[in-house]
């Protein structure tokens, strides 16, 4: 998967939340959803018509009430949901406040080539200063990345690497670009 329909799919908070129920069999209707995940359904219903515009959820046809649709997940939604099972099993529920903002899983994504700043930047390539240093410092504050500073270079050299639960997700979000 590119890092732009990656951005994208990140791009709402319960996306791959919903992605990776689905693949587990939850039931796939909104009320049932926003009970397991614990959101409200106007965020799931916001989300899961997200989904469908990308093309990895679509309506169950012939079945459920025109008002309570059912829905199942496409091929290109079933592949990217046994990555999405497999994400969630690695982050427990206090984390996944971290990776559910929008542009997380994204930069973490690319931190294991320890890349500056600008790097990041060009690599994300609609992702403004503001939101990719927000998104770093919170990154940094949880333990997800380092920031490493060179003194020896000049001016002095910036990079991030993965460190805690951020070296655990390494290997699941290099799967990501398999998608």
């Amino acid at each position: 998967m590119v890092n732009n329909e990656f951005i994208q799919l990140c791009s709402r908070a319960w996306a791959l939340r919903i992605l990776s129920c689905l693949g587990q069999g939850v039931d796939a209707r909104i009320s049932p959803l926003s009970h397991t995940l614990s959101a409200g359904r106007t965020a799931i219903t916001a989300s899961m018509e997200y989904l469908i515009e990308l093309g990895y959820v679509q309506r169950t046809r012939g079945h459920g009430h025109p008002l309570r649709p059912a829905f199942e997940l496409t091929r290109k939604g079933e592949v990217v949901a046994e990555w999405a099972i497999e994400l969630d099993s690695i982050l427990i529920p206090e984390n996944w406040f971290i990776a559910a903002r929008t542009w997380s899983l994204p930069v973490m994504r690319l931190t294991d080539s320890t890349p500056r700043f600008g790097e990041l930047r060009s690599e994300l390539k609609p992702v403004t200063d503001r939101a990719l240093s927000q998104t770093l410092k919170i990154l940094t504050k949880h333990e997800w990345v380092t920031r490493g500073v060179n003194t020896e270079a000049a001016p002095p050299e910036v990079s991030y690497a993965p460190s805690g639960i951020g070296e655990i997700l390494i290997p699941c979000l290099e799967r990501s670009f398999d998608l």
